[in-house]
């Protein structure tokens, strides 16, 4: 057994509803805002989200699989590009109100992630780990979990690097800088982790389908 187009597109369509419900705004917040009533609001929904999540497992059904030697396009990495482009698409629909190019989004790059994530196989997503000291929490006991993990982590990255994108980085005050050089080093290593765990639980429940 293996995961539907369908799955991955009501998946999507979920994803985005969470992120709705989210106190996502429409202007770029400081990072405090992102790592503090962001951060809460998703911890506050993690349970019932995860939970959603699982209520499409009835729309898994047969594919073939496939035979191809996944390279970088590893379940954990499809994931990770699938879940940044489920941001991308709700800010452009919602910060910049550009319903057209958000459609035209899912359409073309989403949809061509969840055809790879239909097709992919068995790979090493460990090639995305990196050296550290730092220590990051990601945990999940399933693949619905590790998915909302990935998901919320990417979310927050995307929210705390709008500022830089938008404000002179010289002006702002040293220590806010470090704060951010602090925050991205600990997210990317949390986004690794769960990039992992995603790969890893997805075919713990590939593998356990009936």
């Amino acid at each position: 057994m293996a995961y539907s187009i369908d799955y991955f597109k009501k998946l999507a369509l979920l994803s985005i509803k969470f992120i709705d419900n989210l106190p996502v705004q429409l202007t770029p917040q400081p990072l405090e805002y992102t790592l503090t009533k962001l951060s809460a609001a998703i911890d506050e929904s993690r349970a019932e989200q995860i939970l959603s999540f699982r209520g499409l497992e009835q729309l898994i059904s047969r594919s073939k699989k496939s035979i191809c030697t996944p390279g970088l396009n590893t379940i954990g990495m499809l994931t990770d590009r699938f879940t940044i482009l489920i941001i991308r698409e709700w800010c452009i629909r919602n910060k910049t109100k550009n319903k057209e190019k958000a459609d035209i989004l899912f359409r073309t790059q989403t949809m061509e992630i969840i055809k790879a994530m239909e097709e992919a196989s068995v790979g090493y997503s460990s090639l995305n780990s990196k050296i550290t000291k730092i220590k990051a929490s990601a945990t999940a006991e399933c693949w619905e979990e590790a998915f909302f993990g990935l998901l919320s982590t990417n979310l927050l990255l995307w929210e705390s690097q709008e500022v830089l994108y938008i404000k002179d980085i010289q002006s702002l005050p040293s220590e806010e800088i470090r704060d951010y050089i602090k925050w991205f080093s600990y997210g990317n290593i949390l986004r690794n982790e769960y990039i992992e765990a995603c790969e890893n639980m997805y075919w713990n429940k590939f593998n356990n389908s009936k």
